[in-house]
């Protein structure tokens, strides 16, 4: 029995991360769309969780079947990590709690039966990443988000340790129909709990041009808990 758990197991991971590698993409917010396994429904598809914070979704089996015999099992528990904290009937509650940046893919399936199995998608973030499809200075030159991630700020000095991680963004041209506007900029926020702005970011491109990808790198600031880049 154990060897055919951890024989289980095993290929719940491989399908996890093989479903990570197809998913992976920056994940700006948590989804409504269940997750609709084989006789099983999650209230969600994919979760974006905060650095401190801990959310919670529900799986329901169908009929009358039993949800406390429901398990979790999460591809990077670095990541983050996912209890049972309540069941009623055929419904289980769980609490995604935040444990590192990164993204991975938990599964719930029935320890009765394997095949009774589904899929969400966690994207833990040190902030929350508010960034609209499209930003810029006008309506006819805008940029879409490429790819953003953090690493560890790398200042160590007395006088410097203000910041916990470095935000290293990529955003594309996806539109440029003014040449009048090719020095392109918008402007970026970092907001502390209480929504008071602790620094402000320009991003910017000096010479625009459809299809080029642009990079900028900034501080985030220790209270820092939500970043947001102005839209139209």
């Amino acid at each position: 029995m154990k060897k055919f758990l951890k024989i289980f197991l095993n290929s719940i991971l491989m399908t996890a991360l093989m479903l990570s590698v197809v998913t992976a993409s920056p994940a700006m917010s948590v989804s409504a769309k269940e997750s609709v396994g084989n006789g099983l429904i999650l209230s969600t598809d994919s979760i974006v969780i905060a650095e401190g914070a801990s959310v919670t979704f529900t799986a329901v089996l169908a009929g009358d079947a039993d949800a406390s015999r429901l398990a979790c099992v999460v591809a990077d528990p670095a990541v983050a990590s996912i209890t049972p904290v309540a069941y009623a009937a055929n419904a289980a509650a769980y609490q995604v709690t935040y444990g590192a940046g990164g993204s991975t893919i938990a599964a719930i399936y029935h320890l009765d039966n394997p095949e009774v199995v589904a899929y969400v998608t966690v994207s833990a973030t040190p902030l929350i990443m508010q960034i609209p499809a499209k930003f810029g200075t006008n309506h006819e030159n805008y940029c879409s988000l490429v790819s953003y991630e953090f690493v560890p700020y790398d200042f160590t000095y007395a006088d410097f340790n203000d910041y916990k991680a470095t935000l290293n963004i990529k955003y594309q041209c996806t539109s440029y129909k003014d040449d009048e506007f090719n020095k392109w900029g918008c402007y970026g926020y970092f907001y502390d709990a209480a929504g008071n702005v602790l620094s402000k970011v320009h991003l910017y491109a000096s010479s625009l041009a459809k299809g080029r990808v642009y990079h900028s790198e900034f501080h985030v600031p220790v209270n820092a808990v939500r970043f947001s880049v102005e839209g139209f």
